[in-house]
C-alpha cells in the first residue's frame, strides 16, 4: 500500500465513526508532517555519538606525545635496519642515489647535517615506507668504524610532520637512532 492508500483508508475509517471532515483533515496533515520529520529524531543520538568518538579518537591522538611518536617511529627503522640486507640501488653518493631511485618526491642529499653524514661511505639504496610515507633506505658504512648503518630519509608530511623542528636521539634496546629535520624532510640514521 502506498501513502495515498493508506490516507484513504484512514479517512474512511475516521467518517464512518461520524467525525467532521475538517477534523480528518487534520489528523492526516498532523500524521504527514510528522512522518516526513521524524526520522532524523531516530539518528540524532546516533549523530550525535559518532560525532563524540570521532572528536575524543582525534583527541587521543593528538595527545601522543611525540616522545611515543618519536620511539614509535625509531623503533621502525630500527627494525627494518636490523632485518634487511639487500639494496636494489648500488650508488657511492647521494646523488648516486637521487638518480637511481627517479620516483621520490624529495631530494636526498642532506644540506643541515653535511658534514656529520661525510663520516659515513653510501653504499646502496632502496625504496621503501615509513609511517605509511614514500622513503628512501639508504645503505652507509662509517668510515671510522667500519659499521654498517641506516639512513633513513622521508617527506615531512603526514604524521611525520609532528617530528619538524625537533631533533633527537633515540635510545634503543639494540641501536642508537638520530633523527632530524632538514629542508622538509626527516633524516633518520641507525648507528
Amino acid at each position: 500500500m502506498n501513502e495515498q492508500e493508506i490516507d484513504k483508508t484512514v479517512r474512511d475509517l475516521f467518517l464512518s465513526q461520524k467525525l467532521p471532515t475538517e477534523k480528518v483533515q487534520r489528523i492526516l496533515d498532523q500524521s504527514q508532517s510528522q512522518s516526513k520529520t521524524v526520522w532524523w529524531k531516530y539518528w540524532m543520538p546516533v549523530a550525535a555519538a559518532a560525532a563524540l568518538v570521532m572528536a575524543l579518537s582525534f583527541q587521543l591522538a593528538r595527545n601522543q606525545s611525540s616522545e611515543e611518536f618519536y620511539f614509535d617511529v625509531a623503533g621502525e627503522i630500527a627494525m627494518r635496519h636490523n632485518n634487511y640486507d639487500s639494496f636494489d640501488v648500488q650508488a657511492t653518493s647521494f646523488n648516486g642515489v637521487q638518480e637511481e631511485l627517479k620516483d621520490l618526491a624529495f631530494s636526498v642529499t642532506p644540506l643541515v647535517k653535511q658534514k656529520l653524514l661525510s663520516a659515513y661511505e653510501v653504499l646502496g639504496a632502496r625504496y621503501c615506507q615509513l609511517q605509511g610515507q614514500q622513503a628512501a633506505h639508504v645503505q652507509v658504512k662509517n668510515r671510522k668504524t667500519g659499521a654498517l648503518c641506516t639512513l633513513y630519509i622521508a617527506s615531512l608530511k603526514g604524521p611525520l610532520s609532528s617530528l619538524k623542528t625537533l631533533d633527537k636521539s633515540v635510545d634503543l634496546e639494540a641501536n642508537q637512532v638520530d633523527i632530524w629535520e632538514d629542508s622538509d624532510r626527516l633524516f633518520a640514521l641507525v648507528d
